[in-house]
């Protein structure tokens, strides 16, 4: 099989992969969040300043979500301001179908976010009746909220918001990849302006590339230095007032374009396994050191998250408690 068929047939089953499974997850906010009625989240409990309403016959799904919370957010904010306002009401429904029903949002949507008021509803089970990635729809929704705090509500490109919550949602992504792959090895990685395009369009091929491509670049940013600091720093400056492309020159010291010109420059290079797996499959042996070390991460933050919001609850009760 020639190369550009072998991108070709990759690229197929990514389109598969995305109209079978993306769906799961909303990836678009809520513009009318007034009137969300998810009536049957009528049990909730308390994590710190977030307050998770489900469903009572979900009880045990819900404990593990809660326990998810800390960790996630905990991340999520440090990575794009360092501190920001914790408190969230997150609505956890049976089936994608209440979420449309409570928000208007499309039978399709398991998952939505409406950053403003800092709601987010998740659910189970897919239109198909499937179990949802819980854990990765929770923190995609989380990120949207969190990158509206980050930056004071500004406007943000269609690519980035999706990047950034793309690029929290799954710390591995293999459906993700190997359909960037199938386009560095094939018509190419759509340019930033075409990337706003795509996100508004209906061909599936086109939606899955985008997606990938604003997560990785996306990722690209939050690796490029040591801490993370330069992405805080041009989220801090759109906050203050900055356009998104100036905020990026203080932030990075580089233009927009530049920091394009050089993810794009390492692409090629990180993705040379592509030819070798779309012709003899994917050797998995690869992959378990990724797994492994973002299980370490994922026990790490968990922790850490921990320790933080019981430290601001503490803080909470030591005036009452005078």
């Amino acid at each position: 099989m020639t190369r550009p068929w072998r991108a070709a047939l990759g690229l197929f089953f990514a389109a598969l992969l995305f109209l079978f499974v993306a769906p799961q997850a909303a990836r678009a906010d809520v513009s009318r969040p007034v009137g969300w009625s998810l009536g049957s989240a009528t049990s909730q409990m308390h994590v710190g300043r977030v307050t998770l309403r489900y469903d009572p016959r979900l009880e045990d799904e819900a404990v593990a979500v809660a326990r998810e919370i800390p960790r996630a957010w905990s991340e999520i904010e440090h990575a794009l301001a360092g501190d920001l306002d914790d408190a969230l009401t997150i609505h956890f429904v049976s089936h994608s179908g209440r979420i449309a029903e409570g928000t208007g949002m499309p039978q399709w949507a398991a998952g939505v976010a409406h950053p403003p008021t800092g709601e987010i509803a998740i659910a189970a089970h897919a239109p198909d009746g499937s179990l949802t990635d819980l854990d990765g729809l929770l923190r995609h929704e989380m990120a949207h909220v969190a990158l509206y705090r980050a930056t004071g509500g500004e406007p943000l490109p269609r690519w980035f918001h999706e990047g950034v919550a793309e690029s929290f949602g799954e710390e591995i992504d293999l459906m993700r990849s190997q359909t960037l792959a199938g386009a560095i090895f094939g018509a190419g990685v759509p340019h930033f302006e075409q990337l706003e395009q795509n996100f508004r369009s209906t061909d599936a091929i086109t939606a899955t590339i985008s997606y990938a491509a604003a997560r990785d670049f996306v990722n690209f940013l939050r690796w490029r230095d040591e801490d993370g600091s330069d992405l805080r720093q041009a989220l801090a400056q759109v906050k203050h007032g900055k356009n998104f492309e100036a905020a990026f020159v203080n932030g990075f010291g580089r233009t927009l374009a530049e920091l394009d010109t050089e993810w794009r420059s390492g692409l090629t290079g990180r993705f040379m396994w592509f030819p070798i797996v779309s012709g003899d499959g994917l050797p998995m042996a690869l992959a378990f050191p990724l797994v492994f070390v973002a299980a370490v991460r994922r026990r790490r933050h968990l922790r850490e998250g921990w320790a933080r919001l019981e430290a601001e609850d503490a803080a909470l009760r030591a005036p009452f408690a005078a």
